[in-house]
């Protein structure tokens, strides 16, 4: 039997109602901020039975919320559920107190993958690593819980979650234009529905589209809801009143697919090749193992913040030209020869690293609408002094 004490300083403590014919069950609920959340609790996940992980498409989701929007971390995550086997609140301290007594029967009952985001994020801070520590952390907590329970409070919390809005409009049909636009040997790269494979969330996609919806926004009107809201987006794709500004853009949706990635596989290296150090910046994450862009068929090893992308891609959007109802690129232009030729590294530099200067946030910088603007009026220069 093994035995540890964690203390934790909270910012809200409440004890849940149980009816009193469980005898002895006690559920509590409090917020901590992340950085509180103890390094050690990745030894007590065998009350778990699901195995987590810091791979894979849902754990990547959690990372870029963590990443991205740290302010909104408790809202968008279910934070962790915890079985303890004695409880304490000191309220004038704020200190929440847990004991874990054994591994049968303690440790985090639920949302393992959200620990090990949570760990790996603290762990680069412990190495001296750049990492974001802001945001909180929910937590249930039960005492008096009986282990034959454990399992079916396991099964119910993941059996409980609603069908996400894009599986509906899978179902709906509301996506068949754009995969036939990308093409079929692209579909199966996109996760269109929930727990289907794919490597990027349509979602994701929806965002990008909408980053270059040149009819929607102008010079001075950018897109940064493409980075903070992407709900807002499927929405907005969903609805009668954008859904032709969304066809315009179907005959260059490959290519956005195609930028997106060729941002994430030419940057870092153009950026290292004049004297920076691209892995230092905030927010960046240089990768053990690269990670695929497999919209170009090539990898990465380095994990950059939504935020710096999103300004870079929607600038193109200056490039847009109609044509027969369509939106195609002007003077013809290949955006992911630009891209290749150190376009995007220019534009990064020139509006995209300013902000990360000023404010060492990768969530602070994609909503900073100077960078996006700076960014759009890079590119738009760069198109009009094009022959």
């Amino acid at each position: 039997m093994l035995s540890s004490t964690f203390v934790l300083t909270a910012e809200s403590f409440s004890r849940l109602f149980v009816p009193v014919s469980k005898s002895g069950l006690r559920r509590y609920y409090s917020v901590v901020p992340i950085s509180q959340i103890p390094l050690r609790w990745e030894e007590w996940l065998d009350v778990n039975a699901r195995e987590s992980t810091i791979k894979g498409r849902v754990p990547k989701a959690i990372r870029q919320t963590l990443i991205d929007r740290p302010e909104w971390f408790a809202e968008y995550n279910r934070g962790l559920t915890i079985v303890a086997s004695q409880i304490e609140w000191n309220n004038k301290a704020k200190e929440l107190t847990l004991v874990f007594k054994d591994r049968e029967f303690n440790g985090v009952l639920d949302g393992g993958h959200t620990l090990h985001v949570i760990l790996d994020q603290l762990k680069q801070v412990s190495n001296g690593e750049q990492a974001s520590l802001e945001g909180y952390c929910n937590l249930e907590i039960f005492t008096g819980l009986d282990q034959e329970d454990i399992p079916n409070v396991v099964d119910a919390r993941n059996t409980s979650k609603q069908v996400a809005s894009k599986s509906l409009m899978n179902l709906e049909g509301r996506f068949d234009d754009l995969k036939n636009a990308i093409g079929r040997g692209r579909t199966d790269l996109i996760s269109w529905k929930e727990n289907e494979g794919g490597e990027q969330d349509v979602r994701e996609v929806i965002g990008m589209l909408t980053a270059l919806d040149k009819g929607s926004f102008s010079d001075n009107n950018h897109p940064i809801a493409t980075y903070s809201g992407k709900e807002t987006c499927l929405k907005r794709f969903a609805s009668d009143e954008h859904s032709a500004k969304y066809k315009k853009l179907l005959r260059i949706a490959p290519d956005i697919l195609e930028m997106w990635d060729s941002i994430q596989y030419y940057l870092p290296d153009q950026y290292n090749a004049t004297g920076g150090k691209f892995g230092r910046l905030s927010g960046v994450k240089v990768l053990k193992r690269h990670k695929d862009l497999p919209f170009i068929g090539k990898t990465t090893g380095y994990d950059i913040p939504t935020g710096y992308i999103y300004p870079i891609l929607a600038s193109f959007r200056a490039m847009l030209e109609e044509d027969n109802g369509d939106w195609i690129w002007g003077k013809h232009l290949k955006p992911q020869e630009l891209i290749a030729d150190g376009l995007a590294d220019q534009i990064f530099k020139g509006s995209v690293r300013q902000s990360i200067t000023n404010y060492q946030n990768a969530n602070r910088t994609g909503k900073d609408n100077q960078a996006w603007h700076s960014a759009y009026q890079a590119a738009r220069i760069f198109y009009l002094e094009q022959p």
